[in-house]
């Protein structure tokens, strides 16, 4: 759970960041370009950290339940992101 935060948090931070970058630089027509790759990040992210997670599959009893409470929260970050990545590359590209 605390690894799926600070991986929202911290593409949520990049990505306004970035889009104040590209404003000060008068970049403006950009930053429509910029707005679906935070839901990819988030998707790659949490998919990353699900494979990470299949490991501890391999451990003793509690690991496994350590396992199946942490892929609770990060199978619904993963589906919600990669809808919202969709809808982004729909409607903005």
């Amino acid at each position: 759970m605390v690894a799926v935060f600070v991986l929202v948090a911290g593409v949520v931070l990049i990505m306004v960041f970035g889009g104040i970058i590209f404003a000060l630089m008068g970049m403006m027509q950009v930053l429509a370009s910029l707005v679906p790759f935070a839901p990819m990040l988030v998707a790659i992210g949490s998919f990353l950290l699900i494979c990470a997670e299949m490991l501890l599959f391999l451990g003793n009893k509690d690991d496994r339940k350590v396992a199946k409470r942490d892929l609770g929260f990060m199978l619904p970050t993963l589906v919600v992101s990669l809808g919202l990545w969709w809808l982004a590359q729909y409607f903005l590209w």
